[in-house]
């Protein structure tokens, strides 16, 4: 296209040039407006008026006329074809101006829109980076990675919905073995609505009531956690776990005693339910008694009394499912070991009499009779407990000593909370004499809202 605008534009120069040359025969013509001189009009004919004028000889002013007019004929052409040089110079130069600058342009845009390209590939890269970091851009991996997942999301869903139904018929077999011998023993099973409370999928509560000798019997299932797989299938090969059941009886009258016979592996797990209990108790000694029991107690008395004859005799045969067993009268337990405000309120916190029992659930029906049997049986024999005058003076003795040092440590912390008050109050005040009584008014403000907030808080505590 540019070559062939050059070719029109050096043709129209072409045409231009050559119809601006002057014919041959019209050279030579002068038109005159006036005659010069008297002599013109007689003198002879000029140019082709005849024939016989081609000799005849040109007056000089003629000459000199005809060479102006050649000289500004030529200058004309001349300016003619410098003004067309010119313009087409201009016109090509114009032309190749725009045409390098749409060039640029073109090319300026044309980098430009490979770098935004470039840009959003990289955005794009980044994205699919971010999304996929875990796998490094590996999509064959990442789609085998969520494949996986999706597999152990259903894995876990499966073994959440299966081990729920293995624990609730785990929890039907022990309600379905021991059910006759609770509705012989006592009045009332269970609520209104059935006889087994699932608190969780591991987690089953069985209470009754009406029987003499005891306010209630209760029930804690506490199966084995076969919803998690970490702690069923991993957890299990470092540490046995066992289903449990936990036996409650609460007493209105027992003598005061406590006593602890425990597994020596259950250590932990008796100083975590009963903290307390080495406060009011020492290690015994029984020979009869297996090894792998330890024996806590108050006195030595209530040792001889209830470890021997039956209770001897089972904890020795079925000591593979006995975990501990507990009887107390008094609170082992940090949370109702409290001032009381109230005198009320001290009755009832004194009134602490329990049995506690922790079994192994075994697989077989008449182990496990065998067992809800011999919780039955400490009932009667927990009611049946008298000991000895100078035992009871000895454990008030041994009691109020620790009383008395759990009083002693009590006051201690009230001290120092009161100390810790009273320092903070006098830092305070002297907080208060470096402020301008405005930051003092401000002060009080905020420290009344403070206030008024704690206030309300407590309201919807109490109610």
């Amino acid at each position: 296209m540019q070559k062939f605008r050059i070719f029109v534009l050096f043709f129209i120069v072409y045409i231009s040039c050559f119809l601006a040359q002057p014919k041959k025969n019209d050279d030579d013509i002068v038109i005159m407006d006036s005659p010069d001189g008297p002599e013109r009009k007689n003198s002879e004919p000029v140019g082709n008026e005849g024939p016989m004028n081609d000799n005849v000889e040109k007056p000089p002013h003629d000459n000199i006329q005809n060479d102006i007019q050649s000289e500004t004929k030529d200058n004309i052409e001349n300016e003619s074809k410098d003004s067309i040089e010119n313009e087409t110079n201009d016109n090509i130069q114009n032309e190749v101006q725009n045409e390098t600058q749409s060039e640029v342009q073109n090319d300026v845009q044309n980098e430009t829109q490979n770098e935004a390209q470039n840009d959003m590939h990289d955005m794009y890269e980044l994205h699919e980076m971010h999304l996929y970091s875990w796998y490094r851009g590996d999509k064959k991996a990442f789609y085998t990675k969520v494949v996986v997942f999706i597999i152990l999301l259903i894995i876990v869903i499966a073994n959440a919905i299966i081990s729920r139904n293995t624990n609730k018929m785990i929890a039907l077999y022990w309600l379905r073995t021991c059910k006759d011998i609770f509705l012989q023993q006592f009045a009332k099973l269970g609520d209104d609505k059935a006889f087994l409370l699932e608190r969780s999928y591991h987690n089953y509560d069985f209470q009754c009531t009406g029987r003499k000798n005891c306010n209630y019997y209760f029930v804690n299932l506490n199966l084995i956690k076969r919803q998690c797989l970490w702690r069923y299938y991993l957890l299990n090969y470092f540490m046995n776990q066992h289903d449990t059941m936990y036996i409650a009886v609460s007493f209105d009258k027992l003598d005061k005693n406590v006593l602890c016979v425990y597994k020596k592996h259950q250590k932990k797990n008796v100083d975590y339910r009963f903290p307390n209990v080495y406060k009011y108790t020492k290690l015994m000694d029984k020979s009869e008694l297996k090894k792998t029991y330890d024996i806590k107690a108050d006195s030595s008395e209530i040792v001889n009394l209830v470890l021997s004859g039956k209770i001897l005799n089972f904890l020795n045969t079925y000591d593979k499912y006995i975990n501990y067993m507990c009887i107390t009268d008094i609170s082992l337990f940090d949370a109702e070991n409290r001032i009381p405000e109230k005198k009320e309120d001290s009755k009832q916190i004194e009134k602490h009499n329990f049995l506690f029992l922790s079994f192994i659930i075994p697989k077989n029906p008449e182990d496990l009779r065998t067992l809800i049997n011999f919780s039955i049986y400490m009932i009667d024999a927990c009611h049946c407990i008298e000991l000895s005058e100078k035992t009871r003076d000895n454990v008030k003795k041994l009691r109020s000593i620790v009383e008395k040092e759990d009083e002693r440590r009590k006051q201690e912390l009230r001290e120092l909370q009161e100390k810790k008050k009273a320092k903070k109050l006098q830092e305070e005040n002297e907080k208060l004499s470096k402020m301008s009584p405005e930051q003092q008014r401000k002060y009080e403000e905020k420290k009344q809202k403070k206030n008024m907030k704690k206030m309300k808080k407590i309201k919807i505590i109490r109610i």
